[in-house]
């Protein structure tokens, strides 16, 4: 028997046919709108807010994080025009809005279509925005430029009705960056720039990796063992969609609907099976010397070299992903000015990039942008920190998490030199749409009682790591309160440069030092020793689509 979504699904048929009650409502009143309704506008890439009534929180598509000037521009005029004048920057390298009127969201959609922008499959059980590497084209080192291809496979599923009802939300990545900064070891379907030798000729195309996922029961990608060619990437992708789309089994229960238990079930060789009969032929088996990166951390912040001479791409930080209207406006008038008018981009880092900067251009660029805050000369916490959207606006989260995790980088920048990029992510709950997991330091949101209240705490977690000798981190203390947090992380890493070896990485010292060392470390002083904390049950999270990840 299907799960109430697919019950709701069969009722409205078009998913896309949502567009009419938000037409009745915009009409007759926030209150017209049913659960099936509310259910239907992720498609549209709409959610309601937790708190406010007749509010929607907004996600656009940026594929590959393409962006823009005019598109930017456009985002800030929308954020100025609901008076709050932000908009956040989310790991699937698009846009989240907030505070969209019900009578203003159909003429929202409408003028992000108008310069290019659509929302179509943002949300919902559908192919999410697809990523690539933030530099494709202009990367010096790049195996091929991936993006145009991106943008290939973003159009067919966008514009194909056929795929727009999958049993439940499905993550692609399209990169040929060589560090794959775009972590296809969590993507439902990865495809990874390669190369192998025919006949002594250098031939580049994809490894393909299947069946990644995060939230509450997190799965490393596997490799297909095969090798698809630039041009035969779309079908690939179609069929591997196809596979997914036809499964019933995976429509019955909503927590097991994820591509990632069907290649967990069914088995690589099972599956690699199935995509060959789709396909009607063999695929080629991948190149024998296909190696993983070591856990490279590239955020692209600061000022890189690009393959076409003369030319340099600036990478700026932005403080747990929230950018404001006139920084947008700044970066979009930079991008006119000094850049190429025309390429700016998003990373899954939730931070923002120009292209095509002329080396006589640089040095203006970092002074204006450090003018508005977004200085490329950042502590590597403020690089690394990524942030869900937390209780101020998500309905699932547990905890607040913009707030909380711009205190914890301000105190920590101040008191903590470190000369090394760091992963740090926040998330408010267990469906980890900050991809608390893969970090080197994870919080995640969980309650306590301190004093006999009820406040907001947080799981901490440590060694994540992507590229060779994948894993995800492991609990280290739980339920710390949220308040400590900032000083428990102080404490760990002066402990960590304290101790280190040289060149010894923190997940290596994590390593070498033991679990219960670090427990001391983080547990040291602290104000409300867990002990002595009375702690409440947190409330079972559902598996959900999250507003960020």
């Amino acid at each position: 028997m299907a799960n109430s979504a697919e019950a709701i699904k069969q009722r409205y048929g078009d998913p896309f046919n949502v567009v009419r009650a938000l037409e009745r409502a915009a009409a007759q009143g926030f209150e017209t709108l049913t659960e099936d309704d509310f259910f239907m506008c992720k498609w549209l890439g709409l959610y309601t807010h937790r708190h406010e009534q007749g509010y929607f929180m907004l996600r656009t598509k940026q594929p590959n994080g393409f962006v823009t000037p005019e598109q930017l521009d456009t985002i800030a005029e929308i954020a100025e025009k609901q008076q709050k004048g932000y908009a956040d920057i989310t790991t699937r390298q698009d846009f989240q809005l907030h505070w969209v009127r019900h009578t203003e969201a159909l003429q929202t959609l409408k003028r992000l279509e108008a310069v290019g922008i659509t929302t179509r499959g943002a949300c919902g059980d559908i192919t999410r925005n697809v990523v690539g590497c933030p530099v494709a084209g202009v990367d010096r080192e790049e195996i091929l430029d991936a993006g145009p291809l991106a943008l290939e496979v973003s159009n067919f599923f966008v514009s194909d009705p056929a795929y727009a009802d999958l049993p439940r939300k499905y993550k692609i990545s399209l990169s040929g960056c060589r560090t794959q900064c775009i972590h296809p070891e969590i993507q439902c379907l990865a495809f990874v720039g390669a190369t192998r030798t025919v006949n002594g000729q250098t031939e580049v195309g994809f490894d393909v990796r299947v069946g990644g996922g995060l939230s509450t029961q997190p799965f490393i990608s596997q490799r297909l063992n095969a090798f698809v060619k630039p041009q035969d990437v779309l079908e690939v992708a179609r069929r591997v969609t196809e596979i997914w789309r036809d499964s019933p089994e995976y429509r019955e229960k909503r927590h097991h609907a994820r591509f990632k238990y069907l290649i967990h079930d069914w088995g690589v060789p099972k599956f690699r099976q199935a995509l060959e009969e789709r396909l009607g032929r063999k695929l080629d088996e991948a190149p024998a010397d296909y190696q993983e990166p070591a856990d490279a951390y590239r955020d692209h912040v600061g000022v890189h070299a690009q393959k076409q001479r003369g030319l340099y791409y600036v990478g700026a930080p932005v403080l747990v992903g929230r950018i404001t209207s006139p920084q947008m406006h700044k970066v979009a008038d930079l991008s006119r000015r000094y850049g190429d008018g025309k390429t700016i981009r998003l990373t899954n880092r939730q931070n923002i990039l120009l292209l095509n900067v002329p080396e006589a251009n640089v040095e203006k660029v970092l002074a204006a942008l450090g003018e508005v805050g977004l200085s490329v000369n950042a502590h590597p916490i403020r690089r690394s920190v990524v942030t869900c959207t937390g209780t101020e606006f998500c309905k699932l989260a547990i905890t607040e998490t913009k707030a909380r995790s711009r205190q914890v980088t301000e105190y920590l920048e101040k008191r903590v030199p470190l000369d090394e990029p760091l992963r740090l992510h926040i998330t408010g709950c267990p469906n980890a749409c900050a991809q608390y997991q893969v970090a080197n330091i994870g919080l995640m949101g969980s309650k306590t009682k301190v004093d006999g209240q009820v406040v907001d705490a947080y799981d901490i977690c440590v060694g994540g790591q992507l590229g060779s000798g994948a894993a995800f981190n492991h609990a280290i203390v739980r339920k710390v309160p949220a308040t400590e947090c900032a000083k428990r992380l102080e404490q760990l890493l002066l402990g960590f440069k304290r101790q280190r070896k040289e060149r010894e990485s923190f997940n290596a010292w994590c390593k070498r030092i033991g679990d219960q060392e670090v427990l001391r470390l983080l547990t040291e002083g602290a104000a409300h020793p867990l002990a002595e904390a009375d702690e409440v049950p947190v409330p079972k999270v559902p598996e959900s689509d999250g507003p960020v990840y």
